[in-house]
């Protein structure tokens, strides 16, 4: 009897998973975060063809997971003021939730993790990932290169890069804002 209660709780404790594991914020609470002045929020779902697709993994230099892309778009004044992609990619095992705020220009505004599955040693700290705001998917977005590795936390530094490059890739295909901007 207590070797099947031992069994039982120890099910319990693998199958309950990682409990560093958080979300941080939800949809609605991050996009207030980023447009806490907007008038009014549109969503626009955007299917890249396979031709796009193409071209966002050439020039973001990474595999494009998804054709398919929910932007929230902040107007005010009649102005789009601002985009936000919220993108969930895989690490190691687990998942991790990054909104993306994009200004008109391409450029990138603000990010901010949302959720993250993976044990929290693992996650880059807010200094980090700043180290990418301003940036356009042409400047130095490689970790290792232009922006420095985090020991320990090699994986998901490399998975956020990568998805920050798609995100913004994806942003300039679909709504036009030329390449060399």
């Amino acid at each position: 009897m207590i070797a099947k209660i031992l069994i039982l709780i120890t099910l319990v404790f693998f199958l309950a998973g990682d409990s560093s594991a958080k979300v941080f914020l939800t949809k609605g609470k991050a996009l207030e975060l980023a447009f806490p002045e907007a008038e009014e929020i549109e969503k626009r779902h955007v299917f890249l063809n396979e031709r796009q697709a193409r071209n966002v993994s050439e020039i973001a230099r990474t595999e494009t997971d998804s054709r398919l892309y929910t932007f929230y778009i902040a107007k005010s004044d009649g102005k789009e003021t601002g985009y936000v992609v919220i993108d969930t990619h895989k690490l190691r095992t687990m998942t991790e939730t990054v909104m993306f705020v994009i200004n008109p220009d391409g450029t990138l505004r603000h990010a901010e993790i949302l959720a993250f599955f993976e044990p929290t040693d693992y996650m880059p700290s807010g200094k980090w990932i700043n180290l990418f705001l301003g940036k356009t998917k042409l400047d130095g977005m490689k970790v290792g290169k232009a922006i420095p590795n985090v020991t320990g936390a090699t994986i998901t530094t490399s998975s956020f890069s990568r998805a920050t490059r798609r995100v913004l890739t994806v942003y300039r295909v679909m709504f036009g804002v030329p390449a060399d901007s």
